[in-house]
């Protein structure tokens, strides 16, 4: 994850943010949802991502019970230098249907994540 934190970061803030050295991953499969944190050099959280698939169970053409996606969010969060933050929302609503799309909101300045 360490060479992954700033994949989506846009370019303009590419020097404006805390740049993390240790990450904590957690997961918690029954709900299909993964977070990960990162901290900087004095143990501050600098990095906040969350993701998660909403699913829901319908019958296949032959009529066997399956589980399908029907909703994916993902919110990715970096401190700037100065302590506000900046975050970013992603979410598909449409992915039980054959044109998917991802949805990415504008960026947002917060004071906390």
């Amino acid at each position: 994850m360490d060479d992954l934190w700033d994949k989506q970061l846009p370019g303009e803030y590419r020097y404006r943010v805390v740049s993390p050295i240790t990450f904590e991953r957690h997961a918690e499969p029954s709900a299909n949802a993964v977070r990960i944190i990162g901290f900087d050099s004095s143990g501050a959280k600098c990095f906040d991502c969350h993701s998660f698939v909403l699913t829901e169970e319908g019958f296949d053409a032959d009529e066997f019970p399956i589980r399908f996606d029907v909703y994916y969010e993902r919110v990715i969060s970096w401190r700037l230098h100065h302590g506000k933050w900046i975050k970013l929302k992603a979410f598909s609503d449409r992915l039980d249907r054959c044109n998917r799309q991802l949805t990415t909101l504008p960026i947002e300045l917060t004071e906390s994540v």
